[in-house]
């Protein structure tokens, strides 16, 4: 399955919807004056785009899945919206004063493609999102996945030497630690959010026969009853903001 088939499969709206706080915090930090060019690379449904075209800015979102672009260009018509791959970006150099991305470029195979080709359109500040190693129920899913992973894995980016090795020649890296709460009603609850609305997930679940797709959803329904509370499951998971002055 290709990147564009796997993102274009599932209700990724459902989980976007979930990181406003996160698509907030980033934005504000990467502090966009008028006028300014700005790339949200993987923009997916584009939440990061159309807070930055509302601060002013002039904005492009690329994304490999023609699903999500369609989702995002019914939002706005004032951001420019281009499919296309974070792996090969189809910009000049130094084309942008802001490139973004929010738990997005991560799952580009070619890591090393990727950061450079950020670096390449960027010529002032860079801001992500990513996900520290082994958060949430990634241990299962690995184990359901096979061990022959398609691309090497997002967490890659979370290892502040992994950051620093992809990025470090071209910008000077600031890294805030931060975390986000998955949150349902109960374990069941967040199971039919994550399996209806995260891409990888659902795509792992539908490749798997009945006998062993049950198997993988006993073992996340496990998994988050670790955290449940009184008021319903809270889970935890850790990630970094990465923000970046071009050298």
């Amino acid at each position: 399955m290709s990147s564009a088939e796997l993102w274009s499969g599932g209700q990724y709206e459902l989980i976007a919807a979930r990181f406003a706080e996160i698509h907030d915090a980033l934005v504000e930090r990467l502090a966009p004056r008028a006028g300014e060019r700005w790339l949200d690379v993987a923009t997916g449904t584009g939440e990061i785009a159309l807070r930055a075209a509302r601060s002013g800015a002039d904005v492009t979102g690329l994304d490999i899945a023609p699903r999500l672009l369609e989702q995002a260009r019914s939002k706005s018509s004032e951001v420019e919206w281009i499919e296309g791959d974070a792996q090969a970006l189809p910009f000049a150099d130094g084309a942008f004063d802001i490139v973004s991305s929010s738990f997005g470029l991560i799952f580009a195979p070619d890591q090393a493609a990727v950061a450079r080709e950020v670096a390449r359109v960027c010529r002032g500040r860079l801001g992500l999102t990513v996900w520290r190693p082994n958060e949430g129920p990634h241990a299962v899913y690995a184990a359901f996945s096979g061990e022959q992973p398609v691309w090497p894995s997002p967490d890659d980016w979370g290892r502040d030497e992994r950051l620093q090795d992809l990025l470090g020649d071209a910008f000077e890296l600031e890294l805030e630690e931060r975390v986000w709460w998955l949150e349902g009603d109960s374990p069941e609850d967040v199971w039919e959010l994550m399996s209806s609305g995260a891409p990888p997930v659902k795509a792992l679940l539908d490749s798997l026969d009945p006998d062993r797709a049950g198997a993988f959803r006993a073992a996340m329904l496990e998994h988050w009853s670790q955290y449940q509370t009184p008021d319903g499951v809270r889970e935890p998971r850790h990630y970094l903001l990465v923000l970046g002055t071009r050298r």
